[in-house]
């Protein structure tokens, strides 16, 4: 059978064994068909606020989730997040350690997210142990993010990372404001209007 594209996102490199035992994959393209629930946004709006323990483990068929936090020194919110089509999206640890979050999760406009609840995952795993593969995908793929974001801050400049961000996440300036993208770089928005301004818009 054709992969499910929310399957895909869960793996890293080869497809693993374990999920090319006789069934898995049907087993799973099913469970997930029969479980998981959509929600359509037409404005922006929260789907968690700090403090709270994440419930939800949310793919984005389309749109952006952005996942921020705020800086108690600058009074700034800081984006740390920018889930894009394709992506699971979600705080990690909180979620399955089962503790509170220190992010705030919102949803943007025009965004279609699928969910599966923290008790839907775990029965998932139950029914279909190989599944637990997939989560350990799913932590590679975020230790993967932060190693590039941590190294792209540490060696890369403003500019490079606008135009990398340009590049993984087309149109995003149709989907987020200047505030938000200009966070998630580490810049203000008029550092980043001056950039902008001279080297050209890309």
């Amino acid at each position: 059978m054709q992969m499910n594209q929310l399957i895909q996102a869960l793996i890293v490199g080869p497809v693993p064994r374990e999920l090319k035992a006789i069934g898995v994959l049907e087993k799973l393209d099913t469970y997930l068909s029969d479980t998981l629930a959509e929600s359509q946004f037409a404005q922006r709006q929260l789907l968690l606020s700090a403090g709270q323990v994440p419930e939800h483990l949310y793919y984005v068929r389309q749109g952006i989730v952005r996942g921020y936090y705020y800086d108690d020194a600058s009074g700034r919110a800081i984006t740390l997040f920018l889930w894009n089509e394709a992506s699971w999206a979600v705080p990690l640890q909180p979620f399955f350690d089962r503790r509170p979050s220190d992010l705030y999760l919102e949803v943007m406009p025009e965004s279609i997210l699928l969910s599966l609840s923290y008790n839907q995952v775990i029965k998932l795993v139950e029914l279909l142990p190989a599944t637990e593969i997939l989560l350990r995908g799913l932590i590679l793929n975020y230790c993967a993010f932060h190693k590039k974001r941590t190294k792209d801050l540490l060696t890369r400049s403003a500019w490079e990372r606008y135009i990398d961000l340009l590049q993984t996440h087309p149109r995003i300036e149709q989907k987020v404001s200047k505030e938000v993208i200009s966070s998630y770089l580490g810049v203000t928005p008029q550092s980043l209007s001056r950039l902008i301004r001279e080297n050209g818009h890309p």
